[in-house]
């Protein structure tokens, strides 16, 4: 499903099938651009709208028909819905993604969907980096994973760092670890340079919020950045596949759609929401 990126660490392999296990060997499928496929899409005219955000975006578990994108897509013909999501990405890659979308003049205007979980993918968190012990990493090719650090003035710096360190499990860096309002700074750092980046190049941006997780999280974000909204579902059995898999259900999906209607609407508009840096 992912092959190695230089830039994001990883993306999808292109004209790639994935088999649902779960949901009866369900086949979901990656177009040959190397992104999810979104029904409709690739012969929709209008504003381009790009959603980044990782698997929640990506829809995992999920048919082709059944992501919040492809209800968008089927909802808003007029305009052409592009699903930017990669399952392990946050908020980082999302951003470099967006760079590359620009100057490639690919993108009319750009939604970031985050979760909770994006805080500690955008730094070296030993929660995360234990993650990628995983052989998969190794055997995939993929080698590194960028991540931000602020320096002194609080300005953002993008670093790579290996990703395939068999040491990292058994050390506890817990102690060293900043708080949790120096780990949110960070997220939020970052997403005040998307802002800066998306103005620059004339991209409206939006800022949407997919789960309930961490609510001081949430409502940090909200502090920190008035235009986000928070279209979250529960984390139940109601609106994910658990107790298989965690992630949003078709449900789930259908809500986030019908949440991202409007601001969608707005956004493909030219409707400008500016982003206090």
């Amino acid at each position: 499903m992912f092959r190695p990126d230089p830039v994001l660490g990883w993306r999808l392999s292109p004209n790639h099938s994935v088999r649902v296990a779960f949901r009866g060997d369900l086949l979901q499928h990656v177009a040959a651009d190397g992104w999810r496929f979104v029904p409709g899409s690739e012969t929709a005219e209008g504003p381009r709208v790009a959603i980044y955000g990782c698997s929640f975006t990506y829809g995992t578990g999920l048919a082709d028909d059944e992501t919040f994108t492809a209800h968008l897509q089927h909802d808003l013909p007029g305009y052409r819905i592009l699903n930017r999501g990669i399952g392990g990405h946050g908020t980082v890659q999302n951003l470099l993604q967006l760079r590359r979308d620009i100057a490639a003049g690919a993108i009319d205007a750009a939604v970031f969907a985050i979760i909770s979980d994006h805080r500690f993918r955008n730094i070296a968190h030993p929660q995360r980096m234990r993650q990628y012990l995983s052989a998969e990493w190794y055997h995939l090719g993929v080698e590194h994973v960028p991540v931000a650090r602020l320096d002194a003035r609080g300005q953002v710096r993008i670093d790579y760092r290996a990703i395939w360190q068999p040491a990292l499990r058994n050390l506890n860096f817990e102690i060293f670890l900043p708080d949790d309002h120096m780990i949110n700074a960070a997220t939020f750092a970052v997403l005040g340079t998307v802002c800066d980046t998306a103005k620059a190049a004339g991209i409206p941006v939006q800022f949407v919020l997919l789960d309930a997780l961490d609510p001081d999280f949430n409502a940090a974000l909200c502090i920190r950045f008035p235009e986000t909204v928070d279209i979250s579902q529960p984390h139940d059995r109601a609106h994910t596949f658990l107790p298989r898999d965690g992630h949003p259900n078709a449900r789930a999906n259908r809500l986030f759609a019908d949440r991202l209607n409007p601001l969608i609407q707005a956004l493909a508009a030219g409707v400008t929401r500016t982003c206090d840096a």
